[in-house]
């Protein structure tokens, strides 16, 4: 399900809106929104015309839509973007943070607090709270809360920060999606998608349409940098096994490629020598080797450049931290149980 569009955004354009069920995209079902297979963002990715054909589900109609994708400008030096049409998956807000002497710490909003509705309007992004803050203003809001499973309305009226002009309440987003669903797919059924993931990376890399290119792929410096990220979150220690499991079953594709500097490759020489019933000469086996090892390693020099540059993005979010006085007298609130 969408949850955000970007105003302006190809999605837009083309009649896209929140709350739309996504079915298909460039023809093929999609069964998820992020990662690789059959989700939304890769079906975007590795289409090749110059508009992708969407079909979605809005309340029992179903609608398709042909939309025109657009790629973020890079420089020279930067690894290109990809195709996006600039939308957000669905995903209830839930708090990270509260600022101090804030409406919402006035009104007793906490960390984890899930926030479902604004003054009856569901909310299916935090893009959706400040849309609705931006169109508003300082008006009085109810919000529908889930605490711990328990269900309360809290009351607050937004203010303005020290040092801005919009009026907000004072919360921090969790930036992580929400809580996580727990699941537990088969072993067949990793493997499966792993095996996926690589056939149609490879399908996406040797196609003369797509836009994927070799510098698209990363290295062993963004697969640390990914860890990393992984166990920021809650359940970081099942994420890094999930994506192990990925890399594992991708490692022991690549080293079966006939490559001579791999297992693959050792294999492959191994048939040739009995086909022919006598060993390759050393001196082109050396050649060979020796020709494949630095392609190798340039490569991965040649990935780490780009994956060096994520890791610092010159664009950072300098905004200062947002401030409330504690004059401020937003109208208070206090969450009131609500029968289940």
């Amino acid at each position: 399900m969408i949850g955000a569009i970007e105003e302006g955004s190809p999605a837009e354009k083309a009649g896209l809106q929140i709350g739309d069920v996504i079915k298909t995209v460039d023809g093929k079902p999609v069964s998820k929104f992020g990662g690789m297979g059959d989700s939304v963002v890769w079906r975007i990715v590795r289409s090749e015309g110059a508009t992708i054909p969407i079909e979605v589900l809005r309340g029992t109609e179903v609608k398709k839509f042909e939309v025109t994708p657009t790629r973020e400008k890079t420089k020279p030096w930067q690894r290109k973007s990809l195709r996006q049409i600039l939308i957000a998956p669905a995903y209830t807000p839930m708090v990270a943070a509260v600022v101090t002497n804030s409406p919402a710490e006035k009104a007793g909003l906490q960390r984890a607090d899930e926030i479902h509705a604004v003054n009856g309007q569901r909310l299916l992004h935090p893009a959706n709270f400040s849309d609705y803050l931006e169109q508003h203003g300082a008006i009085p809001l109810t919000l529908k809360v889930v605490r711990e499973g328990k269900p309360l309305a809290v009351t607050l009226t937004p203010a303005i920060p020290e040092g801005e002009t919009k009026p907000r309440i004072g919360i921090e987003w969790d930036q992580g999606g929400g809580k996580i669903a727990i699941r537990r797919p088969g072993v067949g059924e990793q493997i499966y998608a792993s095996v996926d993931a690589m056939v149609s990376t490879f399908g996406a890399l040797f196609s003369r349409k797509a836009e994927i290119s070799p510098q698209h792929l990363s290295g062993a410096v963004k697969i640390m940098n990914i860890y990393y990220v992984l166990f920021q979150s809650e359940q970081g220690w099942r994420l890094a096994l999930w994506f192990s499991v990925i890399m594992n079953v991708n490692l022991a594709i690549l080293n079966l490629l006939p490559i001579p500097v791999l297992d693959g490759g050792h294999i492959t020489l191994a048939i040739v020598e009995g086909i022919r019933r006598k060993p390759v000469s050393i001196k082109l086996l050396q050649v060979l080797q020796t020709s494949c090892a630095v392609l190798i390693i340039g490569y991965m020099l040649y990935i780490a450049f780009y994956d060096v540059q994520e890791l610092f993005p010159e664009k950072r979010d300098k905004r200062e931290e947002m401030k409330f006085s504690p004059k401020s007298e937003p109208a208070p609130g206090v969450p009131v149980p609500q029968q289940p």
